[in-house]
């Protein structure tokens, strides 16, 4: 390159970066720090800043915001305020506002207006609170007073309470400590459904392949359990899942001859009795020490409780939760145990509604009514290669010795898996093995 054209293109560079270096100490980029060669801390620190808001205002747009308001100017307003920083969905009915929730209930907040035909804001939180208890609720009001904050905290669960007029930046930064608490609400929630379910899934697994006898049994009453929770709609049903998958623990105290004697329906004496009426609070003590397992461990322990019943309604407190789970534990293990015992399914509902004063006629009506019609349910046998988890052992697993590996009528898992195809490679089992297989 002639050197003319070269000192022309050096100061058409450094007069494009004299012109724009205001900008630069603003928002400088990467590509312009090079060419300036600028190694200072601060330019740097406005760099990661930069990219840390950009993080964050990215992040916040995948969070859906629901505003509610009848006064579409209003609406149109903070649509045209917050498009770049949130994604807004506006609604200018609590009618609309609720369709939204139900149709998509993955809003992060929800702010309404209090004063609105038809339904005012307390009423539409409410509902919102119901059919997404983890969306943030904000309320929005031109006539504050003790009574209505009193009623929209206590109704709506609110997180916010904002008079009108709403200065835009205050708005905003209540939607966003408002993503905040849905994002620490939801992650909680994960950690226990998710990491938490995980690790005790894995536990039980690892039980029952050391106890295949006891703990082949919780995966049944899972099942059971799972189908009365979702026929009666009951909220959080991780507590009741990890109850059932719990619910054998305290069996590893028991001696394998009891055990045998108790699965096999052979009489028991006094003290054998006593022994295995006491398994529930063994595993109840255990279960106390794990924080958020307090209610699992409750249920539990009274699993075999008499007379302990609660009132069906839309909310139960930890307590009602407790009873409720050990009801539905105690009729799910007695349904499991006439079914070993060779009762039909028929059969054993039959028995078990003959007995209103022992097992709660409604839990049993729930368990009656089985899983979704929609589920086809096939009977097949398969080479051990060919097993997947969720399918259903429609057969005692032994080994060539006769001695029990898995019990008929346990849910596969990965681990149960991998440790029938080690057995099948060490010659201990064959196959194939009969499943029952479910599909929609």
């Amino acid at each position: 390159m002639p050197f003319e054209a070269s000192q022309a293109r050096t100061k058409s560079h450094k007069s494009y970066f004299d012109e724009q270096k205001d900008d630069i100490h603003l928002y400088p980029t990467k590509y312009q720090l090079t060419q300036l060669n600028i190694t200072a801390r601060r330019p740097i620190t406005f760099i990661l800043e930069s990219q840390q808001t950009g993080l964050q205002r990215m992040s916040a747009l995948n969070d859906k915001i629901l505003l509610v308001d009848d006064d579409r100017n209003l609406l149109d307003a903070f649509k045209r305020q917050f498009r770049k920083k949130l994604n807004l969905v506006t609604a200018t009915s609590g009618a609309d506002g609720i369709q939204a929730v139900r149709d998509d209930g993955s809003f992060a907040v929800a702010i309404s207006d209090m004063q609105m035909p038809n339904m005012d804001g307390i009423e539409f939180l409410s509902k919102v609170r119901q059919i997404a208890p983890n969306t943030v609720r904000i309320m929005l009001t031109g006539n504050a007073n003790l009574n209505v904050a009193i009623d929209a905290i206590n109704e709506g669960n609110i997180f916010r309470f904002l008079n009108k007029p709403v200065e835009t930046d205050t708005l905003y930064k209540a939607i966003t400590d408002g993503v905040r608490q849905y994002r620490l609400v939801t992650a909680e929630k994960i950690l226990i459904t998710k990491t938490l379910k995980g690790a005790v899934d894995l536990l039980t697994d690892i039980l029952s392949l050391v106890n295949p006898t006891s703990f082949s049994q919780a995966s049944r009453i899972k099942r059971h359990v799972r189908t009365m929770v979702k026929h009666l709609s009951l909220e959080d049903s991780w507590n009741y899942e990890l109850a059932a998958m719990l619910s054998q623990l305290g069996c590893i105290t028991l001696p394998a001859e009891l055990l045998d004697k108790l699965n096999t329906g052979k009489e028991l004496s006094d003290t054998e009795r006593s022994m295995v009426q006491g398994h529930p609070q063994i595993a109840g003590r255990l279960l106390k020490h794990i924080p958020r397992l307090e209610t699992v461990a409750t249920m539990v322990e009274h699993q075999a409780d008499e007379g302990s019943t609660v009132a069906f309604k839309e909310k139960l407190n930890q307590g009602e939760k407790g009873v409720m789970g050990g009801q539905l534990l105690k009729v799910a293990i007695a349904f499991d145990n006439l079914l070993n015992h060779g009762e039909t399914e028929k059969e054993a509902l039959a028995l078990l509604k003959d007995l209103p004063q022992v097992y709660d006629p409604a839990l049993v009506k729930a368990l009656a009514a089985g899983d979704d019609d929609s589920m086809a349910v096939k009977v097949m046998k398969l080479p051990i290669s060919r097993l997947a988890p969720e399918m259903i052992l429609d057969q005692n697993i032994l080994s060539h010795g006769e001695i029990l590996l898995v019990a008929k009528g346990q849910e596969l898992s990965q681990a149960v898996i991998l440790r029938l195809q080690a057995s099948e490679k060490n010659e201990i089992i064959t196959g194939p093995i009969q499943v029952v297989v479910t599909s929609t």
